[in-house]
């Protein structure tokens, strides 16, 4: 695996390759957990060429200026994207980075995308969007003794809980990635709740994976996702939880290996 940074017109950005053959494939985190794809790129990389990103303002892709809407996140990525070429790609993500992958997929990178995975993609209603808003609230403030640290930690153990997610070296992990990205994981949701998850489902033209975990917090928004696009597929892992590509790194790549026929 290797580490790098692009250089575009709007700052560096940051990400993990590996692989030397096959398809190419592009992954997206979930918000604030920048180093989701890390355990599975080698994986993926026995079959394809997988590149994963930080997302601005997340890991070690520089912060923008003010919160971003979806178009200039795709802006930022199509940029990224760019730097490896020209050639179709396949697109995965998951939670905020399915968004960022639907968008894409739908819209700049349509022609290009041979495949799209996606995993927790927030077709949700305006009262279960109300619901994640008071789940995610708003970070502590920072205390002198460190006391906010703590809160932010028993805050992640609960939200992990809920997804199936108990080991505690994955909430280690994510409290490392939330520390690094702070509020700025918070300021993607926006964009997020903004965008037209119907009409762009609408637009997909090529094959759609939802894969998901039993347990995850959006396995109900991708059940009603996969019925919007007429002949994609659905798989519900059972007994899985959350935050899938870092928990089951294997499962999940092998997955994505073979719906975009890179197995065989």
């Amino acid at each position: 695996m290797r580490k790098g940074y692009v250089d575009t017109d709007f700052g560096q950005i940051h990400y993990y390759a590996d692989g030397e053959a096959g398809p190419r494939l592009f992954l997206f985190h979930e918000g604030g957990l920048s180093a989701q794809f890390e355990k599975t790129l080698p994986y993926l990389a026995r079959h394809c060429r997988a590149v994963a990103f930080d997302t601005p303002g997340n890991g070690m892709s520089d912060a923008p200026s003010a919160p971003l809407t979806m178009a200039e996140y795709a802006a930022r990525f199509v940029a990224a994207i760019d730097f490896f070429g020209d050639e179709p790609c396949v697109l995965a993500g998951a939670h905020t980075g399915a968004s960022f992958v639907l968008d894409l997929a739908a819209n700049s990178l349509s022609a290009r995308t041979t495949h799209v995975v996606l995993t927790g993609i927030a077709l949700l209603t305006d009262e279960e969007i109300a619901a994640f808003r008071s789940v995610i609230g708003k970070l502590p403030a920072i205390q002198r003794d460190g006391s906010h640290l703590l809160k932010r930690w028993q805050g992640n153990v609960q939200r992990f809980a809920r997804a199936g997610n108990t080991d505690l070296d994955m909430l280690h992990w994510a409290m490392v990635q939330g520390l690094l990205a702070h509020d700025r994981a918070l300021s993607s949701f926006d964009a997020v709740f903004a965008q037209d998850v119907t009409g762009e489902l609408k637009k997909l033209a090529c094959p759609v994976y939802f894969l998901v975990g039993e347990h995850d917090s959006l396995v109900e928004s991708d059940k009603k996702a996969a019925a919007l696009v007429p002949g994609s597929k659905l798989c519900v892992l059972s007994g899985i939880g959350g935050r899938l590509p870092n928990g089951e790194p294997e499962l999940y790549a092998k997955e994505v290996l073979g719906f975009i026929g890179a197995l065989s």
